[in-house]
């Protein structure tokens, strides 16, 4: 049986990265940590926000090319190919747009990666075109692996675009990138997680000032079934104009239904910035994306010997002291 040791989202912080290994047991031989016994397995979003993006990706891209490690796409790494990829008939613009304040938006999330990179060099699109060749999930028998959504329909739809050990497409990237297809949908799902639609009457300020209309589901709690359990909404949450956000309703949410995860194999996953002590997020889901990005935070890893049922005792974090809960 294959054993894994997979690795939350990584977001430029070379040092934890490091130590995490070390604390794996992975030792550097011929140029890449590599374990005896294990392989790593990274849960996407290597990049963005953290002081040494480039480090990370070199040393993510050494354990691949060693065979010690499996990378699967964040929607970070997508979001920079898209970035730096040319929408045709645009006059000049990209896949993911530069113009106008959406552009300016995107630009500010991605600036720290353009910087330490250099936007345009020979470096940049080498990583561009490895970002490209990752697969947007894995299943590994007893062990599945996504960024942000196991979702069978959506897995189906993007299937049908994409190639085991190929680049991904010029067409599927533009398909990926136009709304309304349904493309664009399964990326949106499987790389930043489906939503609970809710509206304009029950929008909310997120902690960076942006109005949301809908919220992340859920989608890997069974148990989570009426609107107000399967939304995540942090506590102490906003209206637009000010006031404290209401609860939301207990009734069902038909919504969430189509995404819920029910199949008794074990789906680790990242993306959701969990804090507090790593624990399995259901009985057979696990999230590893314990908000390494910030500052006291650990990055966390889940080690996978073939269990049924993940199990608390198999997580390991760098530091050990994983922040506020």
């Amino acid at each position: 049986m294959p054993a894994y040791d997979v690795i939350g989202d990584v977001h430029g912080s070379a040092d934890k990265l490091l130590g995490l290994l070390a604390t794996l047991g992975y030792d550097v031989v011929d140029g890449a940590h590599r374990h005896p016994t294990r392989t790593a397995v990274f849960v996407g979003d290597l990049i963005d926000r953290g002081a040494d993006q480039v480090e990370v990706v070199r040393l993510v891209r050494a354990m691949h090319g060693a065979g010690s490690a499996r990378v699967v796409l964040g929607n970070h790494e997508f979001n920079a190919v898209a970035w730096a990829t040319p929408r045709p008939g645009s006059g000049g613009d990209s896949l993911r747009t530069h113009r106008g304040p959406r552009g300016a938006h995107n630009r500010r999330q991605h600036a720290a990666y353009l910087d330490q990179v250099g936007e345009g060099s020979e470096l940049h699109r080498d990583h561009v075109a490895w970002f490209r060749t990752l697969p947007l999930w894995l299943d590994l028998g007893g062990l599945r692996v996504v960024h942000a959504c196991w979702h069978p329909a959506s897995l189906a739809v993007l299937d049908k675009w994409v190639t085991p050990g190929a680049p991904l497409s010029d067409a599927f990237l533009l398909a990926a990138c136009t709304r309304g297809t349904e493309a664009y949908e399964a990326v949106d799902v499987v790389l930043k997680g489906p939503e609970l639609h809710l509206g304009p009457d029950r929008a909310w300020r997120d902690p960076e000032g942006t109005v949301r209309h809908g919220a992340r589901l859920r989608w890997w709690d069974d148990t989570a079934v009426t609107e107000r359990s399967v939304a995540m909404i942090p506590s102490g949450t906003r209206t637009p104009d000010g006031a404290p956000y209401p609860p939301l309703d207990d009734t069902h949410s038909a919504e969430a239904d189509a995404f819920r995860y029910r199949d008794p194999v074990t789906v680790c996953f990242g993306h959701y910035w969990f804090t507090g002590t790593p624990a399995p997020a259901a009985v057979h889901a696990v999230c590893v994306d314990y908000s390494a990005a910030r500052d006291g935070y650990s990055l966390v890893a889940y080690r996978w010997d073939g269990e049924e049922r993940p199990s608390a005792d198999r997580f390991v974090a760098f530091p050990g002291d994983r922040g506020p809960a």
